[in-house]
């Protein structure tokens, strides 16, 4: 089976964060800690829940709308689902590629618009 994820860097808030591009998400995803350390603005929750990668599943906290990544000098917005979880994880589905014409390749490792 072919490899559907990449780790990279982006930003958020100016802040580096370890991330992980995954082309078979469906949403994007950040824990609560990182919410916390990066003091983001939450939503009210809506009661909904995800399976995650280990198969469990895990309630929805809230959603942060429209939060503003920088990934590669180039600012996207992203709806992030966010979960409770022990570590600082985000994750993040690949529909913005299209948006902003965004090649990723496993082969070289690279993401390149």
């Amino acid at each position: 089976m072919a490899n559907s994820a990449v780790r990279t860097t982006v930003r958020v808030k100016r802040t580096p964060m370890r991330a992980v591009l995954d082309t078979r998400a469906n949403v994007s995803i950040m824990t609560l800690p990182t919410i916390r350390k990066l003091h983001l603005t939450i939503e009210v929750p809506d009661g909904s829940k995800i399976i995650v990668v280990d198969q469990t599943k895990k309630n929805v906290i809230s959603i942060v709308r429209d939060a503003s990544l920088l990934i590669q000098d180039v600012r996207i917005p992203i709806n992030l689902l966010i979960i409770d979880a022990s570590e600082d994880n985000l994750l993040l589905e690949i529909d913005w590629m299209d948006r902003y014409q965004a090649d990723l390749s496993f082969h070289k490792k690279e993401l390149r618009f």
